[in-house]
């Protein structure tokens, strides 16, 4: 007959959640790929499905749900090249199950995805995509993919909060306008240390979210313009704010809508726009296209405002401007940016610096060289507010590093203009900090071969690690005789709660 005590034990291991388990994926593992193994098993929080290089061929909705401390991961294995899922041919109708995206987050909650590469989404309704989070999916970080080819990049709906990292973004777009890079809404969207290039007649990042943080990307050579922060169904409600920090965006030479660099309010001028404001901090612009106009407001609410603090305005034309008409120059306000005496101002900006260059290392390499009049030039304390309403330090500690990712900006650069920090002897270095070759256009995979692997844990912290959890450490049991019984149940509990592997 057992004791009460090891009774009592029994039915606490009874009790634990079950173990999480790593699932290897790929054309000589017991489950041929991802789709086939979530149609087939239903994972639990912390469970890893780890998907080997090949060609994948399928689409699926993705319904389980990890927790915060425990989110399902699925990604490629490190350290080889990326499992590519090629949506070619494949249904992405949206009919019944099908989803409309090769990924789709259906209700799918924490989750946390790696190192994958997806192309060729497409539909007849023209909004086929690489990952989609619908019908209630929260708290979705993706890091190191690439997305390209399709009619969409990532597309999120009802109250998604989805974060991007480190990822290369690119030739997205059916040709239509009304497809994108990015087209999301819901409650946020973050997107850190991303390239984001060359959508195909749509936009590079357009956003419908409650709140949105762009941070630390290179965002250029949009079709149509690059980012498009306007109206959603959540965005009346008060702090519809988004802030860019640290950003690189480079307008092309040519585009369908070459007036237009960032929309901010609304798409429609009989719709009230985003209830919040736009925080522009130490970002540089490069502006090519006579029309050029860096910002366009349309129906700002009251008290909406439009704030450029710290940032590089550099044309490579004349009859550019910073505001597309007096709405826009009425909500425009800031102090301490750098901008080129080619670029019309506007609005109400204080401790402005212009000149012909503002001392790039070259047309490309947009760091600062020794005596750029950006140097220090900066205001402290910068500030901005968040979508909950809170005020944040907007001072900008990460920058882009090419290929992708960011790294910490230099410490003592924090109030250099623009999104490079100069660095110092004692930063490890004298003036040009690396080449972020910020020009390039290469669509084909944003210079990948121009640097290491992506440092995708640089960001500052934004958004959590996306490691899968690390099991369980079970404390030291006593050794004396009267408790040696228990310690196999000990030794049972640490075999509950570790990490399981299904090999193939």
């Amino acid at each position: 007959m057992k004791s009460p005590r090891a009774i009592a034990l029994i039915a606490a291991l009874a009790a634990l959640p079950s173990a999480a388990t790593t699932y290897p994926v790929g054309p000589t593992r017991t489950w041929k790929s991802p789709c086939g193994l979530v149609a087939a098993v239903a994972l639990q929080p912390g469970d890893v499905v780890e998907v080997d290089p090949a060609t994948y061929t399928d689409a699926c909705q993705l319904t389980a749900s990890g927790t915060q401390a425990s989110p399902i991961v699925l990604r490629g294995v490190p350290g080889v090249p990326r499992p590519v899922f090629d949506a070619t041919g494949l249904d992405l109708s949206g009919s019944g199950s099908v989803p409309r995206a090769i990924f789709q987050f259906t209700g799918g909650s924490h989750w946390r995805v790696q190192h994958l590469e997806l192309k060729n989404a497409s539909n007849a309704s023209a909004n086929g995509a690489a990952f989609r989070l619908t019908a209630g999916s929260l708290d979705v970080v993706i890091d190191d993919v690439s997305v390209h080819d399709c009619q969409d990049g990532f597309m999120s709906d009802g109250p998604a909060t989805l974060t991007v990292r480190s990822s290369d973004v690119f030739r997205n777009g059916a040709g239509d306008g009304y497809s994108h890079n990015f087209y999301v809404q819901g409650q946020s969207i973050v997107l850190i240390g991303n390239h984001i290039h060359d959508s195909r007649a749509g936009q590079n990042v357009k956003v419908r979210s409650h709140d949105a943080l762009i941070a630390y990307n290179l965002i250029e050579n949009a079709g149509n313009y690059e980012i498009d922060l306007i109206q959603g169904p959540l965005t009346d409600a008060a702090n519809a704010n988004a802030t860019l920090i640290g950003n690189v965006i480079i307008r092309p030479a040519t585009a369908d809508n070459n007036s237009q660099v960032i929309l901010w309010g609304s798409d429609d001028p009989t719709a009230s726009g985003r209830n919040g404001s736009l925080y522009a901090i130490s970002n540089t612009f490069v502006l090519a296209n006579a029309s050029n106009r860096l910002f366009h407001a349309i129906s700002p609410p009251a008290g909406s405002q439009i704030h450029l603090v710290n940032s590089i305005v550099q044309a490579t034309v004349g009859g550019t401007g910073l505001a597309a008409d007096a709405t826009t120059s009425a909500i425009l306000v800031g102090s301490n940016d750098w901008i080129s005496s080619q670029v019309t101002s506007a609005g109400a900006l204080t401790s402005v610096l212009t000149g012909a260059s503002p001392g790039f290392v070259s047309a490309t390499d947009l760091h600062l060289v020794p005596g750029s009049p950006a140097i220090g030039a900066g205001a402290a304390g910068v500030t901005s507010v968040d979508g909950s309403g809170s005020v944040v330090n907007a001072a900008p500690d990460q920058e882009f590093m090419s290929p992708l990712g960011t790294r910490p900006r230099a410490p003592t650069s924090v109030l250099d203009l623009g999104a490079f920090g100069f660095t110092v002897a004692s930063d490890g270095g004298i003036g040009d900090a690396g080449s972020a070759d910020a020009g390039s256009t290469d669509a084909g995979g944003g210079d990948a071969g121009s640097g290491g692997a992506p440092d995708a844990g640089s960001d500052g912290g934004a958004g959590g690690s996306v490691d899968a959890p690390a099991p369980d450490i079970i404390g030291s049991c006593s050794s004396s005789s009267e408790s040696a019984p228990w310690l196999g149940l000990a030794v049972l509990a640490g075999l509950v709660a570790r990490r399981r592997s299904v090999n193939s």
